[in-house]
């Protein structure tokens, strides 16, 4: 499966739990990984990136990163520093839209999921980009011919009170309001996470040249907390291995999108939105991840693969 994450590193460490299992994924062959992208804009976010590619040997992957995307204050930035990377600043990586247009133009039809995990900015941008050198096509319609499936992790399900807007969501309102109303194919909702807990055990036993337990201790250090819940993680997870024992995706109905960053699910025919539920207890799925979490990777940063599309 052809897949691109796209997340807002920086601003909570399941982003970095998340990249970390789609990597064990890949090298077990149910993934072939073919960028990752940043909706934040902060100066440690690609760097971060490459941090944690580089150790799963994928050093080459392209990155992008946003331009216009919000820029919170970042927490994990002292442990950048100390692993192997090629990116010092988030702007020395090409800007997350054109790299989007230049590796979906590449892809076979129909072919590639899109998982986001932070908000849906490059999303939005990516609908409203003209043709280019890569493509002849505007940007709703290489969605239309390229794209298999968006996941988002975002919203609140099935419905998020009118007062309290969920995260991803609201911290780009007017994005998420236009992917919700214009995207022009499937989009899976996930925001189960809460409470599968996740972590520990990875800062535990995960060996030091390993970024992503010091990102997780570093989290874990600021907000005196020993797990943390795990909502990228399960979008990622259903990126990949879709339902399987793990969830039932609802879809007899859609998501309508309130300009102030709320969504309610408004029940009917099915169409091509849906979002999910658990099957599997969150107990037993938290073990799940947390196995993953703690795979070695097939190849460490000194044996790093090359990949489809050059950085």
């Amino acid at each position: 499966m052809p897949i691109i994450l796209d997340t807002d590193i920086g601003t909570d460490v399941d982003d970095a739990g998340a990249l970390a299992i789609l990597h064990i994924m890949a090298d077990q062959g149910e993934a072939r990984i073919l960028a990752t992208m940043s909706a934040n804009r902060n100066r440690w976010c690609a760097p971060a990136l490459d941090t944690i590619n580089t150790y799963y040997g994928r050093g080459d992957m392209p990155i992008g990163c946003s331009r216009t995307g919000p820029d919170p204050e970042e927490w994990y930035h002292k442990s950048v520093d100390q692993f192997p990377r090629d990116l010092a600043r988030s702007d020395e990586a090409p800007d997350a839209v054109s790299l989007y247009r230049k590796i979906l133009a590449a892809q076979p039809d129909n072919s590639v999921t899109i998982v986001v995990v932070g908000w849906l900015t490059n999303m939005a941008e990516l609908l409203d980009s003209r043709p280019d050198q890569y493509s002849t096509l505007a940007g709703r319609d290489l969605i239309k011919a390229k794209v298999k499936e968006l996941v988002s992790m975002g919203g609140r399900w099935p419905n998020s009170p009118k007062d309290e807007g969920e995260y991803n969501f609201t911290m780009d309102k007017a994005a998420a309001h236009k992917v919700i109303s214009d995207w022009p194919g499937k989009i899976v909702f996930t925001g189960l996470g809460k409470d599968v807990m996740t972590g520990g055990r990875l800062v535990a036993h995960a060996p030091k040249d390993n970024p992503v337990p010091a990102f997780y201790r570093n989290f874990f250090e600021a907000n005196k907390v020993s797990e943390r819940s795990s909502w990228d993680l399960i979008a990622v997870l259903y990126a990949v291995r879709g339902p399987s024992d793990y969830f039932t995706a609802i879809s007899d109905g859609k998501c309508v999108s309130k300009k102030d960053g709320t969504n309610q699910w408004l029940p009917g025919v099915p169409s091509n939105h849906a979002y999910l539920d658990y099957r599997m207890p969150p107990r037993e799925l938290a073990a799940v991840l947390e196995d993953l979490l703690s795979t070695p990777p097939l190849r460490t940063s000194g044996e790093t693969m090359a990949t489809s599309q050059p950085k």
